[in-house]
């Protein structure tokens, strides 16, 4: 076995999270029956008052003349069980109010936030004391005044991971179906707020059991002569010279406990982060003053390099990556390309010392600038990472941060990296500048969801530049801009870099903007390398799909991925969507610090048509699906459907209206809730219009993933273990559930490779001639326009400019 397969060390922490985790259950189980096991009533006095230890009392006697290690024993059992209802209190109350305060926004969030700013303002001691004085006291003031001190900083801490939750399009599409503020938030929301949630909590327990702790030792708490950790400390005090052991034993369990508790949390949420994160601990630290490994990665012009790299499933332990080696040589551009699912992103990700949430390394080395990163901590790792490298991610909506400005997420990166505070505007704005975004006053004062989905990601590209990286890793960095944005960006992007002797990693599925700008083209299929060479060679070799060149007479598509093509009787079968035509008359929309989006557009989609809308990036086309969906309010115009035509916001449509009309999101990795399972997500819909009874939407949902081209086994999978093209086509499968009568698809396409997309519009095609279902389809690629027909419309500047037919749907 090589080195790099041994079985790692555990870390420090993993060491001390076992000793913590058993100390402190053995801890609380002595507490919750130590009622039972003193040896006296810790009620009763059994002696003089502060004895020494003998043979009859252990540990002597207190204040009271009772045996101390009786009231030791049984004095943990009330600060245990309150501390737990305090924290069960607190979160019930402080996930409500944030989940509620993020959703709603407006009035709401801003009057919860006050409150809470109010509550954080006071002192916890001096609230405690007031709120426990006016209850009168007891364990119930005490209970309503610490639930009142965490309360606060919980609110706001759901409220921030509420804010970042809702920015995925599985809560877009669950708003767009029309379930209800309680749906979206317990089904959508929580399931993905839970590991935040235990992390939290694991931390404020002891901040519980300390506060109740201190109410006892004030005499806010439990009362005479009940026995309890704190108030035996008060009221032992006076004797500690006579009788030590009456203040020194409720002192160290309460210490014990304390530290139990809070080394276990310490060590459970970095551990937990890291897992889910995808962070691997250290395997060992080089020794002081040792020379960093050196290796492949450590040659003079290699800035990045890794070697033999082997992923695996978690859950599954099936292998995704399997032996990749992988070189960028500082000043070149390096392409990866292949399939969805292939391990292009888990690769790059590695190169950086990083594993996809889900996955772990098998095997493998990796060096960045000539350091090996096994040998790094997490804090050194992420340290060398933000002096050298930038990473733009494949979804902007995820990895930039929602709270803020344009100018504050590049201004940020600045301020980390050092640059003096009179230089980050000026720097921010010739970072937009390069990316062709505006950088007027306006512009910069925007969040994130103000943005088209293409500004977001030139915005990306624009952080992760003003750094000035000496290594730029672009995750599918163009796949929501048009076709001529993808070339001028990319070119730019590429000029610069070359300039600057920065090394480029470039993942994408653009064939063409590989051509241009890539030296060395990598193709990776099934995890493992099967051509490299330069861009010319590699790409002629592998034809227009990405797989190989195309054979005469033979399908661009894969049979295999496109699953059965005959009809599969069953839920959409017995019942096809009806004739309904799609109109949509004047249609304007104007949105705050952007001004107007759309102007007087007018369409019309006849029943079972097919309308594809194309334009440049930023120009409208996703405002316009929105709109049709409900999603953004138009000032303006309205939207028809079978001569009905439908209320402006999707809360105020009925439940026919919004299941006629359904929505397929951009991106297949965002589309999809990765807390539920297949089965789950497509049968939500049937469940929530009652389409069948209940006891056949588990066959109903088999029928429908089988007429997508998927299998009874996918329908335990939860999105992380399915490729692009499946999750792109789970998404198809859940609107398709809703028997709708038109579906908007937005860049369905984007994410995937060429092969992946023609197998995914084949399996549109056909569902959409099978079931009569219209398709109005936005996109920038020629090929979805080729292959599903119909019309095409073009968007310029807000505005219809033409329609032209593009061939029968």
């Amino acid at each position: 076995m090589k080195a790099t397969d041994a079985v790692q060390p555990p870390t420090r922490s993993g060491r001390r999270r076992p000793v913590a985790a058993v100390v402190l259950v053995l801890l609380v189980l002595l507490t919750l029956c130590g009622p039972w096991l003193a040896p006296e009533n810790p009620l009763v006095g059994v002696g003089v008052p502060f004895a020494p230890a003998d043979g009859a009392h252990l540990l002597g006697t207190d204040h009271l003349g009772a045996d101390v290690l009786s009231r030791v024993l049984a004095g943990g059992r009330t600060l245990v069980l309150l501390s737990v209802v305090i924290l069960l209190a607190a979160y019930l109350l402080g996930t409500a109010a944030g989940m509620l305060a993020a959703f709603r926004g407006g009035w709401a969030a801003t009057l919860t936030m006050r409150l809470a700013d109010v509550l954080m303002g006071l002192p916890p001691l001096v609230l405690i004391a007031v709120i426990a004085t006016g209850t009168g006291p007891g364990v119930t003031g005490v209970a309503i005044s610490v639930v009142a001190v965490m309360l606060p900083d919980i609110t706001r801490v759901v409220r921030a991971a509420t804010v970042q939750i809702l920015a995925h399009d599985y809560v877009e599409v669950a708003v767009a179906r029309g379930e209800s503020t309680a749906a979206v938030l317990f089904r959508e929301v929580l399931p993905n707020l839970v590991l935040t949630l235990a992390a939290d909590a694991s931390v404020r327990f002891a901040g519980a059991a300390y506060a109740v702790a201190t109410a006892g030792f004030l005499g806010l708490g439990a009362q005479p002569p009940t026995p309890d950790w704190g108030l035996m400390i008060m009221e032992n005090q006076g004797g500690l010279s006579l009788q030590p052991l009456a203040v020194l034993a409720p002192a160290a369990m309460l210490l014990v406990l304390l530290l139990a508790a809070g080394r276990l949390a310490d060590s459970l949420g970095f551990a937990e982060r890291a897992r889910r994160r995808g962070f691997r601990t250290a395997v060992r630290k080089p020794a002081p003053g040792r020379a960093a490994p050196t290796g492949p990665g450590a040659a003079p012009d290699t800035v990045a390099a890794v070697r033999g790299l082997r992923l695996r499933v978690a859950e599954s332990g099936r292998e995704t990556v399997r032996g990749i080696d992988l070189t960028v040589s500082q000043g070149t551009v390096v392409a990866l390309i292949g399939d969805s699912g292939s391990g292009k992103t888990s690769t790059a990700l590695a190169l950086l010392g990083h594993t996809a949430p889900g996955l772990e390394r098998v095997a493998g080395t990796a060096h960045l600038f000539g350091i090996a990163l096994d040998g790094l901590s997490r804090r050194e790792l992420a340290r060398h990472r933000a002096r050298t490298v930038g990473y733009v991610a494949q979804d902007p909506r995820t990895s930039l941060p929602m709270n803020l400005r344009v100018a504050e997420q590049i201004t940020e990166q600045l301020r980390a990296a050092g640059v003096p505070a009179p230089e980050r505007r000026p720097r921010a704005e010739e970072a937009l500048r390069r990316v062709a975004l505006p950088y007027d006053a306006a512009f910069l004062a925007r969040r994130p969801f103000q943005l088209s989905g293409g500004q977001l990601q030139r915005l990306a590209v624009a952080v992760a530049l003003a750094r000035d990286p000496r290594l730029l890793v672009l995750d599918e960095p163009t796949s929501a801009l048009d076709p001529e944005n993808t070339a001028r960006l990319l070119v730019e992007v590429v000029e610069l870099c070359r300039k600057a002797g920065t090394a480029v990693l470039l993942i994408s599925h653009d064939l063409a903007a590989v051509a241009r700008s890539a030296d060395t083209v990598v193709m990776v299929r099934e995890g493992r390398v099967v051509r490299t060479g330069p861009a010319a060679e590699v790409l002629v070799e592998t034809g227009p799909t990405g797989r190989g060149p195309a054979e005469p007479g033979t399908t661009s598509v894969d049979e295999e991925k496109v699953g059965p093509v005959e009809p599969v009787p069953g839920l959409l079968a017995a019942e096809p969507a009806g004739a309904a035509r799609l109109s949509v008359a004047g249609l304007t929309v104007e949105r705050p610090g952007a001004g107007q989006v759309l102007a007087g557009v007018e369409l019309t989609v006849p029943a079972g048509g097919r309308l594809c809308v194309v334009g440049p990036s930023g120009s409208g086309k996703s405002t316009l699906l929105r709109s049709m969906a409900g999603l953004v309010e138009p000032t303006g115009g309205q939207v028809a459907l079978a001569g009905e035509v439908l209320a402006a916001s999707v809360g105020e449509r009925t439940a026919l209206q919004r299941r006629r009309l359904q929505l397929v999101p951009q991106n297949p990795y965002d589309s999809l809730n990765p807390r539920h399972t297949v089965a789950r997500i497509v049968g939500r819909p049937m469940r929530q219009f009652a389409l069948v009874p209940p006891d056949r939407v588990a066959e109903e949902t088999l029928d429908l993933v089988r007429r997508i081209g998927l299998t009874e086994s996918h329908l335990s999978c939860r999105p992380a273990a399915l490729s692009g093209g499946e999750r792109q086509r789970v998404a198809l499968a859940r609107a398709l559930a809703a028997r709708p009568d038109v579906l908007l698809c937005d860049e369905i396409t984007s994410a995937l490779d060429r092969s992946t997309a023609l197998a995914v519009l084949e399996v549109l095609d056909r569902i959409s001639r099978e079931l009569g279902v219209a398709l109005v389809v936005v996109t920038h690629d020629h090929l979805v326009v080729e292959q599903l027909g119909g019309e095409l419309a073009e968007v310029a500047q807000g505005r219809l400019v033409h329609t032209v037919v593009t061939g029968p749907a």
